[in-house]
């Protein structure tokens, strides 16, 4: 079951982050996380509703254990389905904000800037993550 549910968890945050990065930078950090959900929204929870959907069925079986894993299994997708949509969704906002205020990451003042060494001269950051610095 952790491994289902952290599965099921990181492809909706993966799917949510990279809505996000697909908005351009000179948009507000509101507009780009509204832009964003917009478009990860439905997908996030068709996803969800039809995974918990699908265990839930499963949970009318007549054999017990069976039946005790998918009724868990149901009722923890869609615990996760909202603590991705609360939690997860107030970091990855609170996260744009300090991109929209071009603060550097923690460790930015040390390593992530493009003549640092750790940082391979910034050969890893794309043309969006240059052109916005």
């Amino acid at each position: 079951m952790p491994f289902l549910l952290v599965g099921i968890g990181v492809d909706d945050m993966f799917v949510m982050c990279n809505a996000i990065d697909q908005v351009p930078l000179t948009k507000t950090s509101g507009e780009r996380i509204w832009m964003a959900l917009g478009h990860a929204g439905p997908a996030i929870t068709i996803t969800s509703l039809t995974n918990a959907l699908a265990f839930a069925f499963g949970g009318t079986t007549s054999l017990e254990a069976l039946k005790s894993f998918c009724l868990f299994a149901c009722v923890c997708i869609v615990m996760l389905y909202l603590l991705v949509n609360t939690l997860f969704l107030a970091v990855v906002v609170w996260d744009t904000r300090r991109v929209e205020k071009k603060n550097k990451e923690c460790c930015g003042a040390c390593c992530c800037r493009e003549d640092s060494f750790i940082c391979c001269g910034g050969y890893f950051l794309s043309k969006m993550q240059r052109d916005f610095t």
